[in-house]
């Protein structure tokens, strides 16, 4: 019976196939309706993977068929329009290269893609007093005046999107401001810049040093000419500034947070410039990597710990294990638990993809990348190597002279010239480590990372 039922029905579906045009219920492609009118400001990278889109009739078609307004870019701004972007610009669309320029009843809405926190903050600030929302990328500028910025668009009545600003095409901030609105956020960590991680995932695999890495990834395009941003862990900090922001309703000084480890016999170096060949291997040896970590945590009593530096990490965990250019971040709350987010963390591709998104976002009347949240205060983001840890300490030599007496009691783990040591504060290891003129370099460990 259920053999004859299933023929009737496909004998049934099979005559229907053969009726008349006019009985049959077609989908035809929809309509494109007219979205907001954007202003471009900066072509470089970034701003020309944008205008591509912006410019593609398929990728038009592709938003409509989403159901999505279709956004027309009716101006450019830039200091060098000579330059051969590879573009086909249209008559109509405005270049100039002075952005009050676009700032007019023609445009609805600013992208602002010049990086900085100078001219491209006073851009920001005219827009919104023109009564233009605005979508950016720019981590600098909103680590640095990310509170005036929101407190004047606030004030002007529009909107301010930047979830590009983070991890690029991956999309972070609007699900820690939305769907994980329901828990309370502990903590935040993880792989924010891919220059630092594409380094140090080839100093360990190649065993090469990390003047020669830095030198061949500037010239394939990981890193740029100045990479201090990057490797000094300036970019990063940035980043965790607008998470910390979104989790914990305040925007905090990037200039106070922590970027270097302590070398004990030696310069403080900060990010990953002090990270030697020799410090990988030991780390391996180890079961561990060393990664350039974001990390920040509210405490119980509502303050929050927090700091860029390389940290010893498992190295079958999913942050130890992410190499190359790869960005990964673990979001850490009740009742959601571990929420990991992982993917390119950089380029013009990825990071249109998010800043368009953000443009259509507004085209369908969302509000500004802090959602609901309530104006900011003002964030406190102390050291969070103060208290007891475990610790990686690398010491160059240590195998000659044989392992030192006055750290055996602290060590969980050793190696010829590293050591592991049981939770114990930065204050103890320095006062025993003195006890011998070798120079150490020390990695906090990343506890609860498999």
């Amino acid at each position: 019976m259920l053999a004859l039922d299933s023929s009737r029905q496909a004998l049934r579906y099979d005559r229907a196939m053969d009726h008349a045009a006019r009985d049959v219920t077609t989908i035809s492609s929809p309509t494109a309706v007219a979205g907001p009118r954007i202003a471009l400001l900066g072509l470089g990278t970034v701003g020309t993977a944008v205008a591509q889109r912006l410019l593609d009739p398929a990728w038009s078609a592709a938003v409509a068929a989403r159901g999505h307004r279709v956004p027309r870019l009716v101006g450019i701004a830039d200091l060098d329009l000579e330059r051969d972007r590879g573009l086909d610009i249209p008559a109509d669309v405005r270049q100039v290269t002075d952005f009050g320029e676009l700032l007019d009843e023609q445009v609805d809405l600013v992208v602002e893609l010049m990086g900085g926190a100078g001219v491209a903050g006073d851009a920001v600030l005219a827009a919104f007093r023109a009564g233009k929302s605005v979508v950016t990328a720019n981590k600098h500028l909103l680590a640095l005046r990310g509170r005036e910025l929101e407190d004047a668009a606030r004030e002007a009545g529009v909107r301010l999107r930047f979830e590009a600003a983070v991890m690029a095409g991956v999309p972070v901030l609007g699900p820690l401001v939305d769907q994980l609105a329901a828990s309370r956020m502990s903590r935040i960590r993880g792989i924010l810049n891919g220059t630092t991680n594409h380094i140090l995932s080839t100093m360990a695999s190649d065993a090469r040093e990390y003047e020669d890495v830095l030198a061949e990834a500037q010239l394939r395009g990981y890193a740029e000419a100045d990479p201090s941003s990057d490797v000094e862990g300036l970019d990063a900090a940035y980043k965790l500034v607008l998470l910390s922001r979104l989790a914990w309703g305040g925007w905090a000084d990037v200039d106070t947070l922590r970027r270097g480890n302590p070398t004990l016999g030696s310069d403080v170096a900060v990010g990953i410039s002090a990270v030697k060949r020799s410090h990988l291997g030991a780390a391996a040896r180890l079961g561990l990597s060393i990664k350039l970590v974001a990390r920040a945590e509210r405490l119980a009593d509502g303050s929050v710990r927090g700091a860029v530096t390389p940290m010893a990490v498992a190295a079958g965990s999913p942050i130890g294990s992410a190499n190359g250019v790869s960005n990964i971040i673990e979001l850490i709350a009740d009742p959601a638990g571990r929420v990991s987010m992982a993917g390119p963390g950089a380029g013009g591709a990825a990071t249109s993809s998010a800043i368009l998104a953000d443009v259509l976002a507004l085209s369908a009347g969302a509000g500004s990348s802090w959602g609901q949240l309530p104006p900011a205060a003002d964030l406190a983001i102390e050291d969070d190597l103060v208290g007891p840890q475990g610790w990686l300490v690398v010491i160059d030599g240590l195998g000659a002279l044989g392992f030192p007496e006055s750290v055996k009691p602290l060590a969980l783990a050793t190696t010829d010239e590293a050591f592991v040591t049981q939770p114990v504060t930065l204050t103890e290891l320095t006062a025993r480590s003195r006890l011998f003129d070798l120079a150490m370099t020390v990695y906090p460990v990343l506890v609860d990372a498999s």
